[in-house]
């Protein structure tokens, strides 16, 4: 044999053992992520009873249902009940992110009125709405539009989209929701007065674990990629358009063909 061919052979053998080293390090990898995958759902599972009692009863007190409380008294209550709900949703975003990277969602179509789907994510925001003063103004056609989706998984996605609007949102500030229909697509638009987003981060927003570069810091960065995922799973778009410094809007247009 020559020398050469021998240098030749030394170097296949010496590729295919890096070659066997990176699979046994990626499937290491994959098996780490399994489990801390696995964690989380479990962490998930545990901390929803909890927070869920302490929202319950919460929302007792604020209603007065267990006896007469002043607004003094009444303003640590709403307090926890909003960061208790608000630490619901982001587990719940945690839960989700596993079950999108374990292929484990799958739609359930119904026959829904959009218009309720909305209502829903604007009912589920409402307390966090109301302790920055923000007003949400939705303007909708005077027929209402049905057409098979999954309500729970496109309401999640609205939102998840609304409270990114009301977290960017000023003190006072207003959000509008409208709608509009034609002949290929039904488009839901969420405009707020925020500090608005530059184009060359309009894309990355919609990313696992990107949050924006002003306003609260506190979020998980998941939310706008999961509303992105639900969106694109009924077979629709999610995008946002505005002028920096003067809010953002977040167009999302579902097919009409694909919903029925």
């Amino acid at each position: 044999m020559k020398t050469s061919d021998h240098l030749v052979d030394l170097r296949v053998l010496e590729l295919e053992a890096r070659l066997r080293l990176a699979e046994e390090r990626y499937h290491e990898a994959e098996e780490r992520l399994r489990r801390q995958e696995e964690f989380f759902q479990m962490a998930v599972h545990d901390l929803r009873s909890p927070l869920s009692a302490i929202v319950v009863y919460s929302e007792l007190l604020m209603n007065k249902v267990m006896g007469d409380l002043d607004d003094r008294q009444l303003e640590p209550i709403r307090t926890i009940h909003r960061n208790c709900t608000n630490l619901i949703r982001m587990a719940e975003d945690v839960l989700t992110s596993a079950q999108v990277r374990a292929g484990s969602i799958r739609l359930r179509l119904l026959e829904t009125d959009l218009l309720h789907v909305v209502q829903e994510a604007v009912r589920s925001l409402q307390g966090l709405a109301e302790a920055k003063r923000v007003r949400i103004d939705v303007k909708w056609p005077s027929e209402s539009i049905h057409h098979p989706v999954d309500a729970d998984l496109l309401s999640r996605a609205f939102s998840n989209v609304l409270g990114n609007a009301i977290k960017f949102s000023p003190h006072g500030g207003e959000i509008h929701i409208g709608l509009e229909r034609d002949e290929d697509e039904i488009r839901v638009a969420i405009t707020d007065q925020g500090p608005g987003i530059s184009p060359e981060k309009r894309l990355a927003i919609f990313e696992r674990f990107r949050r924006g570069d002003t306003g609260d810091q506190n979020g998980h960065g998941l939310g706008l990629a999961i509303a992105k995922f639900f969106i694109e799973l009924h077979g629709g778009r999610i995008l946002v358009e505005g002028v920096r410094g003067r809010g953002s809007t977040f167009l999302v247009g579902l097919p009409i063909d694909n919903l029925g």
